[in-house]
């Protein structure tokens, strides 16, 4: 998008999301959204896309090997080089999730991170690895969100649980988003908040439960069972879901 008016135009057209959990709908649909990504130019559309694919978690449910995960998000890091605050966003995902399967792993009965470099990413996996029996791994004095997952995991509190990652990724969403607001980055950022907000909407109180323990417990490890990676897919690609198909060009 070389024209910096039609970033302007884009941007100035899409609602404000709101607070995360502010919201029983989202404010522009599936299909609105899909027409205003269509203002982009094709290599951000693809950047985009690309971007979306890795850190959403239906994006990689079709991957059963972790380590594949860890080098496609290192290929989309490498083509967002001149967007280093998306790099810095991708990261920041995959440490997340690093993190949750940290936390699943231990709760499962794992005594060990083991070889944590093929299941893991980032700069806390040392700090996982060696203080795996901490209920935070060491991380508690300035991510106090770990301990808190620790908790609700093993309360198996699954909406819970749910609610906080949601609310970190979305924190991590608003730090980035204060530095951009007629760019590429601004509507990355806004594309990613949209998926979280649409995500939560379609939450309700009578399938919940069924439905988090699925998505939580079993889709943040894209190394699961080819039976629960056939039933996330089909949870999230459908036509009412935040599937890249329903909403880039």
């Amino acid at each position: 998008m070389s024209n910096p008016h039609q970033y302007i135009a884009l941007i100035t057209g899409l609602p404000h999301l709101g607070k995360l959990f502010s919201r029983k709908e989202v404010p522009i649909s599936q299909y609105r959204l899909r027409q205003r990504m269509a203002m982009l130019e094709p290599g951000h559309a693809g950047l985009l896309k690309e971007m979306v694919e890795v850190t959403a978690w239906a994006g990689v449910a079709h991957i059963e090997d972790d380590f594949e995960v860890i080098q496609r998000a290192r290929e989309v890091i490498r083509d967002l080089a001149e967007y280093p605050d998306l790099q810095h966003l991708v990261t920041g995902r995959m440490e997340t999730r690093t993190l949750i399967a940290a936390l699943r792993r231990r709760r499962n009965g794992q005594d060990a991170a083991g070889a944590i470099e093929a299941w893991g990413y980032g700069r806390w996996c040392s700090l996982i690895k060696a203080n795996w029996a901490d209920p935070a791994f060491g991380l508690g004095h300035f991510m106090p969100w770990v301990a808190d997952a620790h908790r609700l995991i093993r309360a198996e509190d699954h909406i819970g649980m749910e609610r906080l990652v949601l609310t970190e990724v979305y924190r991590q969403l608003d730090h980035y988003s204060i530095a951009h607001e007629f760019d590429f980055e601004a509507v990355g950022i806004y594309v990613l908040r949209w998926i979280i907000v649409e995500r939560w909407s379609r939450y309700n109180a009578e399938q919940a439960r069924d439905r988090l323990k699925t998505l939580v417990a079993e889709a943040l490890n894209p190394s699961g069972t080819a039976a629960v990676v056939q039933s996330v897919s089909a949870e999230l690609f459908t036509e009412t879901s935040p599937s890249l198909e329903g909403v880039l060009p």
